[in-house]
């Protein structure tokens, strides 16, 4: 009896002290929460004062009208690939916090001066305006020379605005080349304004950038074209040439047995042809394609090589008592040669000019 008083009183006894712990382990645990809450709060305070929030694009990008004058054209460099380009340019501008001279670039320039810079509030819009000077590259297709037309690009951007940002407008009404910008030997054509969007396949080694996400910029290009007046100078370069084959044809009026103007003029003829070709490329850029210089020049080439064969069978046949045989050979030849020489000629400076 007096066992089974003594556990139920030590239940009874139990009952207060377990809700005793279990109240205040709640109540630590709250403390704890709110402990926890307290440290992630000022965290996050000290995140928002550390990194600022990326404002939202607040509208569509800004649109700047573009447009140029050419005022001179000078320095054309064929084997260095160049030219001098100087112009004014101009912006219109909706906008007064687009700075576009300050970020203003010449994509494929080599070098490029800006001065003469203006900025003018006109009525809601910003007109800007810079005369650049400017060396602009370029890879000239010397494949028709000088027969050839080139055409002249340049390119503009703002390096500081992708096209979600910043679009071009080209205006095409007021852009133009001077009356009396002129080039010896060129004639030119063909100027306008343009506008088209430039893709940069590259994240710029940008580790918060994806490596498949690229920028694409608006770009403005000016162009023209330049056509060479080659008729003139076609024949001052190669007359050389010709003179050469037809020295080399004039070998079959010589009897074979004659070796030294027989097989001599041939000979300095090949020769005279190499030196025209030498000369001829020096003043171009290197190409790899099969230019018009290198046609006629390698048509020449075979022309004496085969004048030089002929004088050599025909001196076979007139050392072997075939004198006639070799008349006919030297008549022959001469005549098949001479037309089909200048045929070939003909057919490839056409296919050139047109």
């Amino acid at each position: 009896m007096l066992n089974k008083y003594s556990s139920r009183r030590i239940t009874i006894a139990a009952i207060p002290l377990f809700l005793f712990f279990l109240i205040a382990s709640g109540a630590l645990l709250q403390e704890s929460k709110k402990d926890s809450l307290k440290v992630n709060s000022i965290t996050e305070k000290k995140a928002s004062e550390e990194t600022p929030v990326e404002e939202e694009p607040s509208g569509p990008a800004d649109t700047v009208k573009i447009g140029a004058y050419i005022f001179s054209l000078y320095d054309l460099d064929f084997p260095g690939r160049k030219l001098n380009i100087d112009f004014y340019l101009w912006y219109n501008a909706s906008r007064d916090s687009i700075d576009m001279l300050e970020y203003l670039e010449v994509m494929n320039a080599t070098e490029y001066n800006k001065s003469g810079e203006t900025s003018e509030k006109r009525g809601k819009n910003l007109y800007q305006t810079v005369r650049i000077n400017s060396t602009i590259k370029e890879e000239w297709d010397v494949s028709h020379f000088p027969f050839d037309r080139q055409k002249i690009e340049i390119y503009i951007e703002d390096f500081d605005k992708d096209n979600s940002k910043l679009v071009f407008v080209a205006d095409t009404i007021a852009s133009r080349i001077d009356k009396n910008v002129h080039i010896d030997g060129w004639e030119i054509k063909d100027f306008g304004i343009k506008v088209l969007d430039h893709v940069y396949e590259t994240n710029y080694g940008d580790p918060n950038i994806p490596i498949n996400e690229f920028s694409s910029y608006s770009r403005a290009v000016i162009f023209f074209t330049i056509e060479r007046e080659g008729n003139g100078l076609f024949f001052k370069l190669f007359i050389g040439l010709f003179i050469s084959v037809l020295i080399s044809l004039l070998t079959f009026f010589i009897n074979p047995l004659d070796l030294d103007p027989r097989f001599g003029l041939s000979v300095g003829a090949i020769f005279a042809a190499i030196a025209s070709q030498y000369v001829i490329s020096s003043t171009l850029p290197q190409n790899e394609s099969l230019t018009l210089v290198d046609i006629l020049h390698d048509i020449s080439f075979i022309y004496i090589f085969l004048c030089i064969l002929i004088s050599t069978i025909s001196l076979n046949f007139m050392k072997n008592g075939k004198e006639k045989k070799s008349q006919a050979l030297d008549r022959y030849s001469l005549f098949i040669f001479a037309g089909s020489y200048f045929v070939l000629i003909i057919y490839f400076v056409l296919r050139a000019v047109n």
